[in-house]
């Protein structure tokens, strides 16, 4: 963005663009038509007809939360001045010059009333100004009642008058922040390492969980002829490329024991997983047990 308004002039430089805008339109020949920024006094009747643009509410839009980051100046060192985009929300009204009349005859009540003719030319301004002169990426739209508002109708009884023909219209204009001066110290080397995790093999992993399962069941012979038709397989879970000490698996085991040995497998099986720690080590690095099923190992 080449240009930002100055957040010391920025609702002031809002103002006057949507003046000009409101000019051009209401700028009707042999018809002066007032444009004030800010709401007449209640129950007066105005020297001229009048448009009131009353600014009621600024906010920042946290819809649009979208900023430039802050650039780096490397010949003094520090970051240029970042922005924000504001909400202006503008409530725009017409008044009339003269009471209103009792004679429904009268031109205030026809359809097509002064009221409607300059709230037409301030609707057309509106809409065929998406945005504004002079404020680069600021747009604009008319815009439904707000909440803050509660109701018009209330909105005009605690002024205690009646309605008024009126819409309400929306600006977002990007904002500079003050210039915070930051020190930032350069970068002048950039270097990267790369340690190579070692590549294990599921057959290696699963072997050493058997052997494993064989010593903390007691290592014996009748142990071994117990388990050599147990089966144990892993599968490598997404997360081991994140830790190059420890590589976490989860483990299936399937086959036939001796129904003696059944309960002791699957309790050794629960301990593994529930320690969380690294249960055998290959090739350096720890095979941590993350889940485990048994359910395909039947007794006889």
């Amino acid at each position: 963005m080449t240009t930002i308004i100055a957040s010391d002039n920025a609702i002031i430089e809002i103002n006057q663009a949507l003046n000009t805008i409101l000019s051009q339109y209401l700028d009707i020949p042999g018809q002066k038509i007032d444009i004030r920024f800010d709401l007449p006094e209640i129950n007066s009747i105005q020297s001229e007809p009048t448009v009131s643009v009353f600014l009621y509410e600024i906010h920042e839009d946290l819809q649009l939360r979208s900023a430039e980051s802050r650039r780096y100046n490397p010949a003094t060192n520090t970051l240029l001045p970042g922005w924000v985009n504001i909400n202006c929300n503008y409530l725009i009204t017409y008044w009339d010059a003269s009471k209103p009349s009792s004679d429904s005859s009268s031109p205030d009540s026809q359809p097509n009333n002064q009221a409607a003719q300059v709230m037409t030319r301030v609707l057309n301004a509106l809409i065929n100004n998406r945005q504004l002169t002079g404020i680069p990426g600021a747009y604009t739209r008319v815009i439904p009642q707000q909440e803050n508002l509660n109701s018009l109708g209330n909105f005009w009884q605690s002024l205690g008058n009646r309605p008024r023909l009126s819409l309400l219209y929306s600006i977002t204009a990007p904002m500079k922040l003050q210039d915070i001066k930051d020190n930032i110290t350069p970068i002048s080397q950039i270097s990267t390492s790369v340690v190579q995790k070692p590549s294990l093999d599921n057959s290696q992993i699963s072997q050493a969980l058997a052997d494993k399962l064989c010593a903390d069941l007691g290592g014996t012979e009748d142990i071994r002829l117990a388990l050599a038709k147990v089966n144990l397989i892993t599968k490598s879970t997404p997360d081991n490329n994140y830790n190059q000490k420890n590589e976490s698996v989860i483990l299936e085991v399937s086959g036939i024991t001796l129904s003696t040995y059944l309960p002791k497998i699957k309790d050794i099986l629960s301990i593994w997983v529930n320690k969380q720690e690294s249960v055998v080590k290959v090739n350096g690095i720890g095979i941590i047990i993350v889940k485990e099923n048994s359910d395909g190992l039947i007794s006889i």
